[in-house]
């Protein structure tokens, strides 16, 4: 799981409601607890009777402090290696609106800051490259351009 990092320049600052406690595990506080008419003015109710803190583990937290390079190296080229191996395998970004997706993703417009995707394709590409006179390359080139032009076949 990555904690959304905070991009500059996007307006003013909220308070997080999620905090990092370790490599594995969040508390995840009560978003009104600081400001009890909410973000927006409007009054917040609570719907859950569960408690207004909790914590989550996952198999790895990623704080608002990594750096894309570090978040694609440990999440996205292990698999990104066994794709071009021959192995199958699946990205999935899943989060509420402005939860940071499409900068985990894309990226920011500065190279250091790309992200999953230009990074993946950057990796692919080279490596491919290298793999001329292998038979993997045919498979894996065959797979690319099905996903690329045909992706319900695939």
């Amino acid at each position: 799981m990555r904690i959304r990092p905070d991009i500059g320049g996007e307006g003013p600052k909220r308070v997080p409601y999620l905090e990092s406690l370790s490599d594995t595990a969040v508390r995840m506080l009560d978003p009104s607890r600081d400001d009890p008419r909410g973000y927006s003015g409007i009054p917040r109710f609570r719907l859950s009777a569960a408690p207004t803190s909790s914590i989550y583990t996952f198999t790895r937290v990623f704080p608002p402090t990594t750096q894309q390079p570090d978040f694609f190296a440990k999440t996205t080229l292990p698999l990104v290696r066994s794709l071009l191996d021959g192995e199958d395998g699946l990205l999935f970004a899943y989060g509420v609106t402005n939860s940071g997706k499409t900068y985990t993703m894309q990226g920011g417009s500065e190279k250091s800051t790309a992200g999953i995707l230009p990074r993946t394709i950057d990796v692919l590409f080279n490596s491919i490259e290298g793999l001329h006179g292998s038979s993997k390359v045919s498979s894996t080139s065959d797979k690319l351009y099905l996903l690329l032009h045909f992706p319900s076949a695939v």
